[in-house]
């Protein structure tokens, strides 16, 4: 975070980052609408924790999931979205071929969670 000490919302944020990393943080950790963790990290966090936002969109299922709360993070803003900005060239193909795999392996899933605009935008958005 660029201001842990910003509130009290802020600092909790911070101590549960520092709690977990990219190996260990779970579906309940990463907390879900507004209170997701990523809404609160500055790029950097972001892409440190990258990893395991791929690893929880994979193990979402119907009652626990993470895909609704990645694929606004991935999307936020167009192209214009500071962590597709933040990305190396390589990183973006991975990101965008990871979206293209999830979408042909879960596609029940995305349908599920209603996400399918969002997946279909984030693999264009991140198309390198």
């Amino acid at each position: 975070m660029d201001n842990p000490k910003h509130c009290e919302e802020c600092e909790e944020v911070e101590a549960k980052a520092q709690r977990f990393n990219s190996n260990t943080l779970t579906l309940e950790a990463a907390g879900e609408g507004w209170a997701t963790l990523h809404n609160f990290m500055n790029d950097n966090g972001f892409l440190y924790y990258f990893p395991a936002f791929i690893r929880l969109c994979i193990e979402s299922d119907m009652e626990n999931g993470f895909l609704d709360s990645f694929f606004f993070a991935v999307t936020h803003q167009g192209v214009k979205n500071t962590r597709l900005n933040a990305c190396t060239y390589e990183q973006k193909k991975l990101v965008h071929d990871f979206m293209v795999w999830y979408r042909n392996t879960y596609p029940d899933l995305i349908e599920q969670w209603l996400v399918e605009d969002d997946v279909d935008q984030a693999i264009k958005l991140w198309d390198v």
